[in-house]
């Protein structure tokens, strides 16, 4: 039953990343669920539960939402090593942590998958996508983290409640 949870989990996250929420932002930018996913999986139940998220999530995003195959799942593997390895050490488990963690992982993932793009040859203006295309999903994968955060919790306080 756990396992039929987590595949419908996926599905629902995969239709909100590819079709909700491109309805609802008319922009060239969009809040990244899968990266807020992996990120708060990777806090939440630690590297290995968070690598096999950020590949799976990785590997979908890059096969059937984006155009470059590698453009999301290396940075999601990156972010979550780096994460874990500091996790111990900054991580409190409130909300707002947990939102201000999304939005520094964002920033570092789109670092990442910029200088992906320069490498591979790409024309882009590092400030300029940047500005227009990782700032402005700050704001909303932090919003996407806190409520994340509070739907992780209350799942982890089931868990952990001994009857």
């Amino acid at each position: 039953m756990t396992r039929l949870a987590l595949v419908l989990c996926g599905f629902l996250i995969y239709f909100i990343q590819a079709q909700l929420l491109p309805a609802i932002f008319h922009t060239n930018w969009l809040p990244n669920l899968i990266l807020t996913i992996t990120v708060m999986v990777t806090l939440f139940k630690g590297r290995r539960m968070g690598l096999m998220v950020a590949v799976v999530g990785g590997i979908v995003h890059d096969v059937l939402i984006s155009n470059f195959f590698g453009l999301h799942l290396f940075p999601y593997v990156i972010v979550v090593y780096l994460l874990s390895a500091v996790k111990h050490r900054i991580y409190e488990e409130r909300w707002y942590w947990s939102s201000a963690i999304v939005a520094i992982c964002t920033l570092l993932d789109g670092l990442i998958r910029s200088f992906m793009i320069l490498a591979s040859g790409g024309d882009l203006h590092l400030g300029v996508y940047l500005l227009h295309m990782v700032v402005p999903v700050l704001f909303w994968n932090g919003v996407l983290g806190a409520i994340v955060h509070g739907l992780l919790w209350r799942k982890e306080e089931q868990q952990d409640y001994i009857w």
